[in-house]
C-alpha cells in the first residue's frame, strides 16, 4: 500500500473503502470483510450514512487491533455549533465503538462550521482525534476556513476525469491539502468507464477501466474511496499499485474532462439550505 504524508505529520493509506448508503447489516458485513481481507487500512462513513453502529460492530468482531485500520466520520451541517458537533463525535465513537477518530472531516459547508472547527481542534488537542479536514469544501468555502483557525489536513471532493476540477485541486496543493475523491469513478457511469482513452488504457495494461481511473487518481497524488459492496470489485480496486500511467497516459484522460458534476455544486447556496432538511 502506498501512504500520504499529511500536514499534521500523520499518514494516510492511498486509497479507502466508502460505505455511501450501504445500510444494510449483511452488505456492511460483507464490504468490511472483503476490505479487511484485502488489505484496505481506511474506512469512511458519517453520521448521514446511518452505517456508524454496523460497521462498529464488524469492526470489533474482525479479530484486527484498532492500530491496523483507521476510521474517519463526519459532522453533518445540521449539527454544526460547539454543543451540537460534541454530541455528533461523541455518538459516533459510541457507535463505532472506539476512544478515537483517525480523521473528523466537516461534511458540507454551513452555518457555524467556525464552531465546529473549534470542536476539531480541541479534540485533536485531546487526543481524541488524530486528522482533521473537511468534505465539499470549494475554494471560496476553504478561504473562509483558513482565516479561521487551523489549516485542514484533507478535503474530500467529487472528482474523475469527467470533473477533474483543476483549480481547487491546485489549491490544495499548493497549501499541503490532501484531496480525497468520492464518486472516484463517477458512480460506475458507463459514459465514463467506456470512454474511448479509457478503453485503451484498459486494454494497454490489463487493468479495468474502474482499475485505470483509480490509478489516475493516485498519479494526481489524489487518494481516492471507492465504495462497493462487491467483493470482487473491492479486490480489484485495491490492486492498482502494480502499474503506474505514463505522461502520455495523463494527457490522453485530461483530454475527456467536460467539466461534468455528477452530484450537486458545494457553492450552490440553495443546495446548501437544502442539505438542512435532510437530517
Amino acid at each position: 500500500m502506498k501512504y500520504y504524508k499529511l500536514n499534521d505529520g500523520n499518514k494516510i493509506p492511498a486509497l479507502g473503502i466508502g460505505t455511501y448508503k450501504i445500510t444494510d447489516r449483511k452488505d456492511i458485513a460483507k464490504t468490511i470483510e472483503a476490505a479487511l481481507e484485502n488489505g484496505y487500512e481506511y474506512i469512511d462513513t458519517a453520521k448521514l450514512y446511518e452505517n456508524e453502529d454496523m460497521i462498529g460492530a464488524e469492526l470489533k468482531n474482525s479479530g484486527k487491533k484498532r492500530d491496523q485500520y483507521q476510521l474517519a466520520t463526519k459532522v453533518w451541517p445540521s449539527d454544526f455549533g460547539y454543543d451540537k458537533t460534541k454530541k455528533s463525535l461523541d455518538e459516533s465513537l459510541e457507535k463505532l465503538q472506539t476512544d478515537y477518530l483517525d480523521v473528523v472531516l466537516l461534511h458540507w459547508f454551513g452555518k457555524d462550521f467556525d464552531k465546529s472547527w473549534k470542536v476539531f481542534e480541541d479534540y485533536k488537542r485531546q487526543g481524541i482525534v488524530k486528522t482533521i479536514g473537511v468534505s465539499n469544501f470549494e475554494l471560496s468555502q476553504l478561504k473562509k476556513l483558513l482565516d479561521v483557525g487551523e489549516k485542514p489536513a484533507i478535503d474530500q471532493l467529487e472528482s474523475s476525469p469527467h470533473f477533474q476540477n483543476d483549480g481547487t485541486i491546485n489549491f490544495l496543493k499548493e497549501n499541503n491539502i490532501i484531496h480525497q475523491a468520492w464518486s472516484p469513478i463517477a458512480r460506475g457511469r458507463s459514459e465514463l468507464l467506456e470512454e474511448f482513452v479509457i478503453k485503451k488504457l484498459s486494454n494497454k495494461y490489463n487493468k479495468t477501466p474502474a482499475q485505470i481511473v483509480l490509478r489516475w487518481h493516485i498519479e494526481r497524488g489524489t487518494m481516492p474511496i471507492p465504495k462497493s459492496t462487491n467483493p470482487k470489485r473491492i479486490k480489484e480496486n485495491i490492486n492498482i499499485f502494480d502499474f503506474s500511467l505514463d505522461d502520455e497516459d495523463m494527457k490522453a484522460i485530461k483530454s475527456i474532462d467536460i467539466k461534468k458534476r455528477y452530484s450537486s455544486d458545494p457553492e450552490d447556496e440553495k443546495w446548501l439550505k437544502d442539505l438542512l432538511k435532510r437530517v
